[in-house]
């Protein structure tokens, strides 16, 4: 597996709009994360510059193990529609990637996620929205330390996750009284999945766009993935491109596959406080 640290090739001054954003693809094409707390106009077409925007992100639901990242995001810029607002970083935690294998059934490319990508919320709501990736980034943020878990048995722990709850997407969509369960519709359709309403609302439940004050690599699911914690790994997709509110439950990838709807982590492998 290829390492996510920085090489001393990379560390060089950037000559330019063009020069920002070629360098952008590589840190993230190759599984490197970018910081959430920096700023530019670094991805989209080079002529486009960003006006800065105030860090109206609010951590929320800071427990014992939550992440400080009161400074994440301060600096995000909106570029333009096709425009990310993060420049090539490091994160105080590149290690933990380090460690963690990659499984990926729908890889995806960078460009066209750049290009095109924002999150729809829609179904049994009373107000469908779309978001562009720092809108999110902007709304009440969540940080929290927990374990991931895959089915094959590994686990990565402590895991310093950014991102939000369900519920703060739920006080701008509003819900309708039918809704009883959320399916999540990845990047070309292939990996979805779906959760019943309250499990989708549990409170570490949640949208991650970042892994320790870093947006999330590209192989590990940017720009945003569901995090489940005390559920198996299969049940937390990669790529989120949709979220729609259902009346009734649908089978995902691997549910389709036999596996169980519920995928819950056993639980002699769950550590208190962490899931």
């Amino acid at each position: 597996m290829r390492r996510c640290t920085m090489n001393s090739n990379e560390k060089k001054d950037y000559a330019g709009p063009e020069a920002t954003r070629r360098t952008f693809l590589q840190w993230i094409g190759t599984g490197t994360v970018l910081t959430l707390a920096q700023a530019a106009a670094c991805a989209g077409p080079p002529h486009l510059h960003g006006r800065p925007l105030s860090d109206t992100g609010k951590d929320s639901g800071t427990d014992a193990d939550a992440v400080t990242d009161a400074d994440a995001a301060r600096d995000a810029t909106d570029a333009g529609s096709t425009d990310y607002p993060f420049t090539p970083g490091s994160t105080s935690d590149a290690t933990i990637f380090q460690r963690w294998p990659e499984r990926t059934v729908d890889p995806q490319e960078l460009e066209r996620i750049l290009q095109d990508w924002r999150l729809t919320v829609d179904g049994l709501v009373g107000t469908p929205r779309v978001f562009r990736f720092d809108e999110l980034v902007d709304l009440s943020r969540l940080n929290q330390v927990m374990d991931f878990h895959c089915v094959e048995g590994w686990s990565i722990l402590d895991v310093p996750w950014n991102g939000l709850h369900l519920s703060t997407l739920w006080d701008l969509v509003h819900p309708t009284a039918e809704a009883t369960h959320v399916t999540f519709h990845t990047i070309g359709g292939t990996y979805n999945e779906s959760l019943p309403l309250p499990i989708a609302t549990e409170p570490h439940t949640l949208l991650a766009y970042g892994i320790a004050g870093s947006t999330i690599p590209l192989k590990h699911g940017f720009p945003l993935r569901l995090v489940v914690p005390r559920l198996l790994a299969y049940k937390s997709p990669k790529y989120v491109e949709r979220i729609e509110l259902t009346n009734g439950p649908v089978q995902g990838f691997w549910v389709q596959r036999g596996y169980s709807y519920d995928g819950p982590v056993p639980k002699s492998r769950l550590r208190e406080g962490k899931y």
